[in-house]
């Protein structure tokens, strides 16, 4: 427990002995028991296989903002150019927000339980226009369903579907939105909890309706509250930019922790860790549902 009361949850360790460079977006894909991310930077997928102990790279040769399993097979990717289907016979492009020419490019990303695919924009510089949130549906019609945000991130949605969690990190919190799951559309957008001197980034939901929220430049994971917006755990990671987080494996009860290894000289930067914090996580949703 550290001087605020907070319980430290579990420790964590490398999954793999390799850095990246801005780890982002980890998943779980069932189908092949395997793990994935993505490296924005560096514009990779990475599927890591436990069990096989082997890790796949595949490089799109463009800024890779998010990937989610699809289900027709292969994944949908959310790159600088657009959404695009990958499979192993390349990229089908699917569609472009018309601001992505705006010096904006596509950053977090993950599905509602519907199987719809919502991705958020930020910009590509420090003086870039504020970004939106999107909704691409199955039959591959695009909707911006939120203007303004300035980095779009975290994404999760309540275990009954009726809620939407949101997390733009300059705005040093977490939003909840309603959630219509039957038509997708959003509304009463309400702040639920407050990170003041901190900058929340990526986010997942426990089998418990808890979020687990990764907090940029702060070393560590958070498990919150939503319903009284409190912080009832927290995992420290020997990075200081944790980035992301996901529950993984056959039981759901491994949480994986991305994190950005640049502009670091630390051997730890940049890794993707794992945790066993003795609670079940909820499946990654994929794309048509």
């Amino acid at each position: 427990m550290n001087s605020r009361g907070i319980p430290q949850i579990c420790d964590v360790k490398p999954l793999l002995d390799r850095r990246f460079l801005l780890g982002e977006g980890p998943g779980y894909d069932e189908r092949t028991d395997s793990v994935f991310w993505v490296d924005i930077k560096t514009g990779s997928l990475f599927l890591w296989n436990h069990k096989a102990r082997n890790l796949r790279e595949i490089q799109t040769g463009q800024y890779l903002g998010a990937a989610v399993p699809q289900k027709s097979g292969g994944y949908l990717v959310a790159m600088t150019t657009g959404i695009y289907q990958m499979d192993d016979w390349g990229l089908t492009f699917i569609c472009r927000p018309g601001e992505l020419w705006d010096n904006l490019r596509i950053n977090d990303a993950k599905c509602d339980p519907a199987g719809r695919f919502w991705f958020g924009t930020t910009g590509l510089f420090e003086n870039a226009p504020e970004g939106s949130l999107f909704r691409l549906d199955p039959d591959g019609s695009c909707h911006r369903m939120l203007s303004g945000p300035k980095t779009s991130n975290g994404l999760a949605w309540s275990l009954d579907g009726t809620i939407m969690y949101y997390i733009d990190s300059p705005q040093n919190g977490v939003d909840a939105f309603d959630y219509d799951l039957e038509s997708g559309i959003i509304s009463d957008r309400h702040r639920i909890i407050s990170f003041p001197d901190q900058i929340p980034d990526g986010m997942t939901i426990d089998r418990e309706g808890k979020l687990w929220v990764a907090l940029w430049g702060s070393s560590k994971v958070v498990r919150c509250d939503p319903e009284t917006g409190s912080i009832i755990g927290e995992i420290i990671v020997p990075s200081v930019n944790t980035s992301s987080c996901c529950f993984v494996g056959k039981n759901l009860d491994i949480l994986v922790i991305t994190t950005s290894g640049e502009g670091f000289d630390d051997p730890m930067a940049g890794c993707v860790y794992y945790a066993e914090p003795g609670i079940q996580g909820t499946p990654t949703r994929i794309f048509g549902g």
